[in-house]
């Protein structure tokens, strides 16, 4: 039997400090997680930071509209590397064609930027693995990788990398083992017809971890 408050159990579980890879195949697992931790964020009246990497969040927006589900992203901070359709409140925008060194750099002054007046807030990070295909080599690869480890512990935020599985697997080099090492947790999302299956490969929480759960459609969109 589904726990109606399943989804904000998890969430709750979560802590500050995490981050977190959430790994799916080709699915609108992207565009309902993104709209579950919106959701979740707002009654929790916690800020929403979105990375929005080569206008993912610009596709999720437009996925969930034909949904019947409009949002206009207007109370989220977003991050915006590479792309030119503006979705949410844009507070940085960084070139794609950047060094890697010079992007890490100034990603790091653009989440220092959005962080510095939330005490706490909710990072949602979208087409991290599409920038993995600008990677040219191990040496930037792993500038990325320990980039990304930094921010593990930060308990100003919880981390959420959506990542679908297949893109990432075609990158030069394909990041996903090495994703998984850093983060705290990984769950790999399934959709199933109205809901979506839960496995917690790897969890901070004892409790979450190996197990396998369920969530509906109906308890996102309520």
């Amino acid at each position: 039997m589904i726990r109606e408050n399943v989804l904000e159990d998890i969430l709750d579980k979560i802590q500050f400090g995490e981050s977190v890879l959430v790994e799916c195949k080709p699915s609108y697992i992207p565009e309902f997680t993104v709209l579950a931790l919106l959701k979740y964020s707002r009654r929790k009246n916690l800020p929403i930071i979105i990375d929005d990497n080569l206008d993912m969040l610009y596709t999720i927006k437009t996925n969930l509209e034909l949904f019947g589900v409009h949002e206009d992203f207007s109370d989220v901070y977003v991050i915006k590397t590479g792309g030119k359709m503006e979705v949410g409140n844009v507070i940085k925008r960084i070139s794609i064609s950047e060094a890697p060194s010079t992007y890490i750099q100034k990603y790091k002054e653009a989440a220092q930027e959005a962080f510095k007046n939330t005490k706490r807030a909710i990072n949602i990070v979208l087409g991290l693995e599409r920038l993995f295909y600008f990677v040219h080599g191990p040496q930037e690869f792993y500038m990325i990788i320990v980039s990304m480890q930094e921010f593990l512990g930060n308990k100003r935020r919880k981390a959420f990398y959506i990542i679908d599985k297949n893109v990432a697997k075609r990158a030069y080099i394909n990041p996903l083992p090495e994703l998984e090492r850093i983060v705290s947790t990984v769950i790999e999302v399934e959709g199933r017809g109205i809901s979506a299956r839960l496995f917690f490969k790897k969890s901070a929480s004892h409790g979450f971890r190996g197990k396998i759960i369920e969530v509906t459609m109906d308890e996102i969109l309520r």
